[in-house]
């Protein structure tokens, strides 16, 4: 998949104005068809400006696209990072993902840092010198909802400047507008309060939400008020912060309707906001501080789906932010949104809660490698389409609770394990966060009808009963394992119709074993199936690993296409993968330069 490609700005000097025309349209052409750099993890390249030289209004497109991808090439090879102390005087800075632009920029708000470099305008569409802070740091929130991980990518954000110590002035800015406006991009609606009776499957509880993350949820909950839509998309994104594929489980806003609740009701929730100094450097002198009252300010805007992609070649057209829109900010407000002020408050006043994080992360981010490492097991994601053509994300629905153990990652750790690959492949460092411990017992599941369906599962099904109560259903050869209940829970449709066979002893595997053991043989099945190839040729791959907050990239050296994949379509780029929180993409590239 090609990267997506924007330009700010062209300058033709022609004899006339039909030459200006005849070179704008074969730039054009040359700027969609030119193959640039697409470089894994995501990598974001900015270029201060691109001298084409004469473009001859005889040639083709092809002969300037030519062109424009050795210029491209140069500079990206001269590229410095946005961090670099060069930066500001380079022709050419990167990125390391498509969210970095938007966490750099709000963590040099927070500090009070200029944003005077040429390429702060071209990475963050809609900003412009002079912006009032307030509106540049949702300025910056609201891009990074629109990038590839979509909402991922705003609890990113808020993790990277908690850890900072550099979130409080991002809170401070979000008006009471913002809340539902954040809601409706998530969910599509403003959720309401669940009942508060609790189900006794609830997990929910605080002690869900990390430290010290908790105590500025904490905190800021009782500045906006518990039942205030800033609070709610600050609890979503808290209980993400430790699980990012609850970013798109359902149940999120019972849960974080319950964790205001639980803290509300905590006996320290009434407390008086202790007053602590910001943790953040002292405004510069050439900062802007702009009054407390901002008039009519741009709101969050974020769709609720991640934005597609361009398509390949295909320059975007939407370089500039949109707003929802604005309405006058009230007094109230005003007041329910504390901000960072660079002098010291008067005796008697309340400040802005303080932003609790430190310099060191207590809930880690996605493992990042950013180089790209050699893997054994290059072709393991190839399996992402047969497991989401297996009925995974209805099972996923279907189980909230073996969700949040992270099943995917725990069956691709499984068929990495069964095949050999060693325990010091770069891709067990990426898959390791949700399998860390055993899945308790007893765990019961029901595999959905397109699981049954792909698998090749034939009736009559077979119902074993052991003596201690659990059931398990498995297809009519006994060899794959269907459902699974405990304590004598009834199944449901079909599974209630089986042929029971009683058992005096318990089966040797339990229900950790029994699901590992149904997806293996479906998976095999169905990879034999489409690709007309086993597991161990299509998984045992060589290539190269890189892995990004953002981006989880293979690299395959060009001699790795293999045509039994390409038209069973498992290459094909999975882009956001909900329960990984990442974007999956393939590359091939010449054999000196992949794998």
């Amino acid at each position: 998949m090609s990267a997506e490609r924007r330009v700010r700005q062209v300058k033709l000097a022609a004899a006339s104005t039909a030459l200006v025309r005849r070179g704008a349209v074969l730039l054009e052409d040359a700027l969609r068809t030119a193959s640039l750099p697409d470089a894994p993890g995501g990598r974001v390249l900015v270029i201060r400006q691109l001298s084409l030289g004469t473009i001859h209004a005889d040639r083709s497109p092809a002969t300037l696209s030519l062109v424009v991808e050795q210029r491209v090439r140069e500079l990206a090879r001269l590229a410095v990072h946005a961090r670099s102390q060069s930066a500001a005087t380079a022709q050419a800075v990167y990125f390391r993902d498509e969210l970095e632009p938007f966490v750099l920029l709000a963590t040099r708000l927070s500090q009070g840092l200029p944003l005077d470099a040429w390429f702060w305008r071209l990475a963050v569409p809609g900003l412009h010198p002079g912006m009032p802070r307030d509106d540049a740091l949702r300025l910056a929130l609201a891009s990074a909802l629109r990038t590839g991980p979509g909402h991922a990518g705003a609890v990113t954000l808020v993790s990277e400047l908690h850890a900072l110590g550099a979130l409080a002035p991002l809170l401070g800015a979000l008006r009471w507008q913002d809340g539902p406006a954040l809601a409706r991009a998530w969910w599509g609606h403003l959720p309401s309060r669940p009942a508060p009776r609790l189900p006794l499957d609830d997990v929910g509880s605080v002690e869900q939400v990390a430290e010290p993350l908790r105590t500025t949820l904490a905190r800021w909950a009782r500045t906006w008020g518990a039942g205030d839509a800033r609070a709610l998309w600050l609890a979503s994104v808290a209980l993400c912060t430790r699980v990012p594929s609850r970013v798109a489980a359902p149940n999120l806003p019972a849960r974080a309707w319950r964790v205001l609740g639980a803290l509300q009701d905590s006996p320290s929730a009434h407390l008086p906001t202790p007053r602590e100094p910001p943790r953040h450097s002292p405004l510069r002198q050439d900062a802007r501080i702009v009054p407390a009252a901002t008039g009519v300010v741009p709101s969050i805007a974020a769709s609720p789906q991640p934005s597609p992609q361009a398509p390949a070649g295909e320059p975007s057209s939407n370089g500039v932010t949109t707003y929802l829109e604005a309405t006058p900010t009230s007094p109230a407000g005003a007041t329910a949104a504390p901000r960072q002020v660079a002098r010291p408050a008067a005796a008697g006043t309340h400040e802005a809660p303080g932003d609790t994080g430190t310099a060191h992360q207590d809930t880690p981010l996605h493992s990042a490698t950013e180089e790209a490492l050699p893997t054994t097991a290059g072709g393991l994601l190839f399996l992402l389409p047969v497991l989401n053509a297996l009925g995974l994300e209805e099972f996923l629905a279907g189980h909230p609770a073996l969700a949040e153990l992270g099943i995917p990652e725990r069956f691709l750790r499984h068929v990495a394990e069964r095949l050999g690959v060693p325990s010091t492949d770069p891709l067990f460092r990426v898959l390791q966060e949700a399998a860390a411990e055993p899945l308790p017992e007893p765990s019961p599941f029901v595999l959905p009808a397109r699981f049954q369906a792909g698998a090749g599962a034939r009736a009559p099904f077979r119902l074993v009963r052991e003596s201690t109560g659990r059931c398990v259903a498995f297809d009519a050869r006994a060899r794959l394992p269907l459902a699974s209940t405990s304590h004598g829970a009834a199944l449901p449709p079909p599974f209630d119709r089986c042929l029971t066979t009683p058992l005096a002893h318990r089966l040797p595997w339990d229900d950790a074993t029994l699901m590992s053991r149904a997806a293996l043989l479906a998976v095999g099945r169905v990879t034999r199936r489409l690709a007309h190839m086993g597991l161990r040729e299509l998984v045992l791959r060589p290539g190269r690993l890189v892995a990004t907050r953002t981006h989880l990239d293979v690299v395959f050296a060009a001699s790795q296409v293999d045509i039994r994949i390409r038209r069973a379509g498992l290459d094909i780029n999975p882009g956001w993968v909900p329960w990984l929180a990442r974007v999956i993409q393939y590359h091939y590239q010449d054999d000196e330069t992949g794998a």
